[in-house]
C-alpha cells in the first residue's frame, strides 16, 4: 500500500482554503479517507440505531420469555402447575384432535387449491395480472371475523340466504326442505373458511417459487417425452420444496392461532379448538384463568414451533440451485379452451373470498335486520348511516381501531426500514442475533403475544392494561416481523456504493439513510404499510384479550355485536371497515407505483 501511494502525486502539506478542490485546509485525499472511515466505523446514527434494536430486542424478549416462563414459575417460584392443569383436562384430546385436524386439512386444501393458482399465474396465458397482484390481500379486506359472519348470513340452517334459494329451487321439482340443503355450522364449515384464509399464503410463497426456478429442467423433461405427472413430481415439486416449507409455516402459524372463524362457527356448532378456549379463558371467565390459559398456550407454542423445525429440515435436506444464471424465463403453457374456465376460477375466489359475503351484509343493513323474507320496496341507507354515526360506541370503536392501524403501521414500517438498514451493514453475530430477535414474534401467535402483553404490561410498574397503549405495544410486536420481511427485500435493492458515496461527500448516517437508503426503499415500504395496516385494523386475536369498553376496537366490538345478536349493526361495521380497507390499499398502491416509476437519480 505504501508502494502504491508513493506513486501517486501528493497533494500539497496545507492548501489555502479558497481552494474549491481541497477544501479548509484538508486534502482531498484526507476527505476521502475520512469517508471511508466513517463507512468502516459507522457514526452516531449507527450507534444510537444499534441501541435502540437492542432495546426492541430486549422488549420482545421480555414479553415473549415472560410467557414462557410462566408456565413453570408462578411468582417467582418454580411451580409447573400451570402444565399439570393443561395436561389434566378432561377433554385435552379432543381440543387438540379438533385444532390439528382442521388446521392440518385446510393447510393441505390450501396448498393444492394455492398452487394451481399460483401456476395459472405465473405459467399459463390465463393470468390476469390485476387481479393476481391483489389476491394474496383479497380474504383480509374486510377482516375474517366480518368474512366469517357473512357467510353465516347465507348458509346458516335456517336463515341462510343461499339456502332459502337452494330450497326454493328445490322446490319446483317437488323436494321439500325445512332447512339446509347446506349448514355452515360443521365441520366442512370450518374447513372451508379456514381454507379461504389459508389461499393467500399458498399463492404469494409458491408463485413466488415459480417465479424465480429455472425453467429449463422443466423444458428438458417435456422434450425428452417426461409425462407431465413424473415432471411434477420429480422436478417441480422438488424445486418448490423451500416455497412450500415457508407456506406451510405461515399457515401453521396462522391456523393454530386463528380465532375469528371458530368462534364464529365452531362455538355454534359444538367445535372446540384451542384458539377460543384460550380466549375464553382470559376474557370471558371471571376471573380470568390465566393458569390454565398459560397451559395451554404452550401447545400453539409447540405446533408452530414444530412446524418451524420441520421447515428448516427441508431447507437443509437438499440443494435448491433454481435460479439460472441467464435470467430464464418459462415458457407460457397455452390452456386453448381451458383458459377461460381458468380465469372462470379466479373470478370465483374472489368473489367468495370477499363480494358474496359482503353482499350479504349489505343486504342486512340495508333491511334493518336480518330475514330470509326480504322487504326490498324498503331497502334503504337509512340503517347504514344510522349505526355508523349515532351510535357512540361504534364511533369510538373505528376511530380507535383507525388510530391504532395508522399509528401502528407508521411505527411497525420505521422500524422495519431503520433497522433493515442496520443490519444489512453489520455482519456481526449479534447483529444476527438481534435480528432473529425481532422476527422471533412471527413463529408465536397473536395469542401468545397478547399474553406476554397482559403478563408484562398490566400491572406494576407500567399499568398500561386496559389502554390504546398495550394494544399498541402488542400490535407493534405482533406484526414487525412481517414488515421486516418486506423492509429487508427493499434494502437489499439498494446498493452499499449510494451509502458510501453519501458517507464519502461528508454526509452523516442519518442523512444517509434519509435522503439515500429511505427514499429508494420507500414504494416497498409504503406497500408495506397498506398491509399492515388491513392486518391491524381488523386484528382480533390479540384485541379480544387486551380490548376493553373503554378501549375498543373494531374486531372486537364485531365479535361483542355478533354475540349480543344485532346482526344490522355488524354488517354495517363489516361494510365500513371493507370500503376503508380498499380506499387504503388503493390510495397507497397507487402512491407505490408512482414512487416505483421515477427514476432513483431523480429523487
Amino acid at each position: 500500500m505504501t508502494s502504491l501511494m508513493s506513486d501517486q502525486p501528493t497533494a500539497p502539506a496545507s492548501a489555502p482554503e479558497s481552494d474549491p478542490t481541497i477544501g479548509r485546509g484538508r486534502s482531498l485525499g484526507d476527505r476521502v479517507m475520512r469517508g471511508v472511515d466513517s463507512v468502516r466505523r459507522g457514526g452516531p446514527f449507527r450507534i444510537v440505531v444499534g441501541i435502540l434494536l437492542a432495546a426492541y430486542a430486549v422488549l420482545v424478549a421480555v414479553t415473549l420469555g415472560r410467557v414462557v416462563l410462566s408456565l413453570v414459575f408462578v411468582d417467582g417460584v418454580f411451580d409447573p402447575s400451570p402444565l399439570v392443569e393443561a395436561f389434566t383436562q378432561p377433554d385435552l384430546l379432543e381440543l387438540l384432535g379438533n385444532t390439528l385436524l382442521i388446521v392440518l386439512t385446510s393447510m393441505v386444501l390450501a396448498i393444492i387449491i394455492g398452487s394451481f393458482f399460483a401456476w395459472i399465474g405465473e405459467r399459463t396465458d390465463a393470468a390476469m395480472p390485476r387481479l393476481t397482484a391483489i389476491m394474496p390481500m383479497l380474504p383480509f379486506l374486510m377482516p375474517p371475523i366480518a368474512g366469517a359472519i357473512g357467510w353465516t348470513l347465507l348458509l346458516s340452517d335456517r336463515s341462510g340466504f343461499l339456502n332459502v334459494l337452494a330450497r326454493g329451487a328445490l322446490s319446483w321439482v317437488g323436494i321439500e326442505l325445512d332447512s339446509g340443503p347446506v349448514n355452515i355450522y360443521s365441520w366442512w364449515g370450518m374447513i372451508f373458511l379456514y381454507t379461504l384464509y389459508q389461499i393467500p399464503f399458498a399463492y404469494l410463497m409458491i408463485g413466488t417459487g415459480l417465479r424465480n426456478a429455472d425453467p429449463a429442467l422443466e423444458e428438458q423433461a417435456r422434450v425428452a417425452g417426461t409425462s407431465a405427472f413424473t415432471t411434477l413430481r420429480r422436478i417441480t415439486i422438488p424445486v418448490l420444496r423451500p416455497s412450500l416449507g415457508a407456506a406451510a409455516l405461515f399457515m401453521a402459524w396462522f391456523g393454530f392461532s386463528f380465532f375469528s372463524v371458530p368462534v364464529v362457527i365452531g362455538t355454534q356448532s359444538g367445535i372446540d379448538v384451542l384458539s377460543v378456549r384460550i380466549v375464553q379463558l382470559m376474557s370471558f371467565s371471571y376471573p380470568a384463568e390465566t393458569t390454565l390459559a398459560l397451559g395451554l398456550s404452550l401447545f400453539l407454542m409447540l405446533f408452530v414451533g414444530i412446524a418451524w423445525y420441520l421447515q428448516g429440515r427441508v431447507l437443509r435436506g437438499g440443494r435448491y440451485a433454481v435460479l439460472g444464471g441467464k435470467g430464464s424465463r418459462a415458457a407460457v403453457v397455452r390452456l386453448g379452451k381451458w383458459r377461460r374456465p381458468a380465469r372462470a376460477l379466479l373470478v370465483i375466489y374472489l368473489l367468495i373470498a370477499t363480494v358474496i359475503p359482503l353482499s350479504a351484509h349489505l343486504l342486512v343493513v340495508l333491511n334493518g335486520y336480518w330475514t330470509p323474507n326480504i322487504r326490498w320496496g324498503d331497502l334503504s341507507f337509512e340503517y347504514l348511516i344510522n349505526y355508523l354515526f349515532n351510535d357512540p360506541l361504534t364511533r369510538e370503536s373505528l376511530a380507535t381501531s383507525l388510530q391504532l392501524a395508522t399509528i401502528g403501521a407508521t411505527i411497525t414500517v420505521i422500524i422495519a426500514a431503520v433497522f433493515s438498514h442496520y443490519l444489512k451493514s453489520s455482519q456481526s453475530r449479534l447483529a444476527r442475533a438481534l435480528d432473529g430477535v425481532i422476527k422471533l414474534p412471527a413463529v408465536f401467535s397473536g395469542i401468545v403475544v397478547g399474553l406476554g402483553c397482559i403478563l408484562v404490561f398490566s400491572g406494576p410498574p407500567v399499568n398500561i392494561g386496559g389502554t390504546i397503549w398495550i394494544l399498541l405495544l402488542a400490535y407493534v410486536i405482533l406484526f414487525t416481523p412481517q414488515v421486516s420481511v418486506a423492509a429487508d427485500a427493499a434494502a437489499a435493492q439498494v446498493g452499499n456504493e449510494l451509502s458510501e458515496a453519501s458517507r464519502i461527500s461528508g454526509a452523516g448516517g442519518a442523512a444517509t439513510f434519509w435522503k439515500v437508503n429511505l427514499r429508494l426503499m420507500l414504494p416497498s415500504l409504503l406497500a408495506g404499510w397498506g398491509l399492515v395496516f388491513v392486518w391491524m385494523v381488523g386484528e382480533l386475536e390479540a384485541s379480544s384479550m387486551l380490548a376493553t369498553t373503554t378501549t375498543p376496537v373494531v374486531g372486537f366490538r364485531i365479535l361483542d355485536v355478533f354475540i349480543n345478536g344485532d346482526f344490522a349493526l355488524l354488517a354495517a361495521l363489516s361494510i365500513a371497515l371493507t370500503v376503508i380497507n380498499v380506499t387504503v390499499l388503493s390510495v397507497v398502491g397507487l402512491i407505490s407505483r408512482r414512487l416505483g416509476g421515477v427514476p432513483a437519480a431523480r429523487r
